[in-house]
């Protein structure tokens, strides 16, 4: 690429061209495939050598690929290269990535190499997820539980998982977070479980709200880069037909070949654990109170039968009247 070094753009030189990009998201799945497609100004640099980067800092893009047009416009890469840049000469290039890989998450860049000026075309977020996307809908003030499947080796041990809610494009703020060695932890109304066994992180809702509805990830960290695991898609409705509800994974666009998985529902969810001890709690309750007020009655009736008792022992009992004067008077007439 000129005098560049052929894997490394100083990013620096693009001055303030760099800084007023928008950055594009593209979201794929391992062993998919994207296409990106960039456009130039063919009167001036139809003749120009293009290029493919990944960003390694503010100031450092490492050239994946890169075109000249000596070389026929196309990569100069041996065909079984996974990444490929094709110039059309008529305004735009574009660039292929196959058979994508967790480690291929990253900031690109492709861009014009003229002389000693960088030109930069766009700027593309990439993240490559270890699942497929999910979607979901329910019922407001419901619940659901999904898992999250994570991989782990000797040389990429996970420190924690993070369940964080898209606020932006290309910001993702965390809702909840757990160390691979706390095994749970709940923030909220969300839970977040790790079951190191099946290598499975478990998500839990519960009274789901309507602004509960956005774009989720599951998240991991390893040697201080994001890795995406999984992306959901949550519908909370006011109401909905239980017969149309499912739960399916769909690819996000068009491009890119998307392998569709089924959703793992949590057996022994934390919402039903929650219910049960609910449900336990409001029977003991309601027993105490019943035992309460049939002690009350034995006690109130045993008292009752005491007191009748006493009232039919205690009165005195009956004498004949003492005669009356007017008696004797009658007797002596007599």
């Amino acid at each position: 690429m000129g005098r560049f070094p052929t894997w490394l753009l100083l990013l620096a030189l693009t001055g303030p061209c760099l800084a007023g990009k928008d950055l594009e998201m593209v979201r794929r799945v391992q062993g998919g495939a994207l296409t990106a497609v960039c456009h130039y100004n063919q009167h001036e640099y139809s003749q120009r050598e293009k290029f493919w980067c990944k960003e390694l800092s503010d100031l450092e893009c490492r050239t994946i690929v890169q075109s000249s047009p000596a070389a026929g416009r196309n990569s100069l890469n041996p065909p079984n290269a996974r990444v490929s840049l094709k110039d059309s000469g008529i305004g735009w290039i574009s660039v292929s990535m196959t058979e994508l890989r967790i480690e291929d998450s990253g900031i690109y860049w492709c861009g014009v190499s003229d002389r000693m000026k960088i030109i930069p075309l766009k700027k593309i977020k990439v993240a490559v997820s270890y699942e497929a996307p999910m979607r979901l809908s329910a019922k407001k003030g419901d619940s659901i539980s999904l898992n999250c499947s994570y991989f782990m080796d000797d040389s990429r041990r996970p420190n924690n998982f993070t369940w964080c809610k898209m606020i932006t494009t290309t910001r993702c703020q965390p809702v909840v977070s757990v160390k691979i060695d706390q095994i749970v932890n709940t923030q909220g109304r969300t839970r977040l479980k790790i079951d190191r066994w099946n290598r499975v992180i478990t998500v839990t809702l519960v009274v789901l709200q309507l602004h509960d509805s956005g774009e989720y990830h599951c998240e991991t960290h390893l040697q201080g880069s994001t890795v995406l695991l999984k992306m959901i898609t949550l519908n909370v409705l006011e109401s909905y037909d239980r017969t149309a509800f499912v739960t399916t994974s769909h690819p996000i666009d068009k491009i890119g070949a998307i392998f569709p998985t089924t959703a793992r529902n949590d057996q022994q969810s934390w919402y039903s654990e929650v219910s049960l001890s609910v449900l336990c709690i409001m029977a003991g309750l309601l027993g105490a109170k019943f035992l309460t007020a049939l002690l009350i009655f034995i006690v109130a009736s045993k008292r009752r039968s005491r007191a009748t008792e006493q009232e039919i022992h205690g009165l005195p009992e009956q004498t004949p009247a003492p005669p009356t004067h007017s008696t004797k008077e009658r007797k002596g007439k007599r």
